[in-house]
């Protein structure tokens, strides 16, 4: 405790006795200014070590975190992969259907016209015959 200060408790009338009291009692229980340095050196490093620990963890957590995405990107990969794949066979498959179906259908267009062909010759000669019975030929002459 400083001169000044037990010199303002005398004069506010506290006794020698409670000026010495009160002296002590700051000597040995107030921290110097050294005291609290060192108490905030300490903490400083306290906390340095804390945010050295934390940095690590959250490097650790980063990496891990990177390694989960890396898998289920991975994952994801090979499902569509896959998926594609399927797909790609379905519409193979699809396409050969078509071509059939195509052919097929051509098939039936060449028979249909095929069969409509011979019916109409076949109504023509049958008309030519018919006519032929009704209208009578002429002889040919040769000079």
């Amino acid at each position: 405790m400083s001169a000044a200060a037990i010199l303002k408790l005398q004069a506010s009338g506290f006794s020698v006795e409670q000026v010495s009291a009160l002296a002590e009692l700051v000597d040995t229980q107030a921290a110097t200014k050294a005291d609290v340095e060192a108490a905030s050196h300490k903490l400083d490093q306290k906390i340095d070590a804390v945010e050295h620990r934390l940095e690590l963890k959250i490097g650790e957590l980063k990496s891990d975190l990177e390694a989960k995405f890396e898998s289920v990107e991975h994952r994801l990969d090979q499902k569509i992969d896959g998926a594609e794949h399927r797909l790609e066979l379905k519409i193979e498959g699809l396409d050969r259907k078509i071509t059939e179906v195509n052919a097929n259908t051509l098939k039936w267009v060449i028979s249909a016209i095929g069969f409509q062909t011979l019916v109409l010759v076949g109504t023509i000669v049958g008309a030519v015959a018919a006519l032929t019975r009704f209208i009578p030929v002429a002889p040919i002459i040769h000079q």
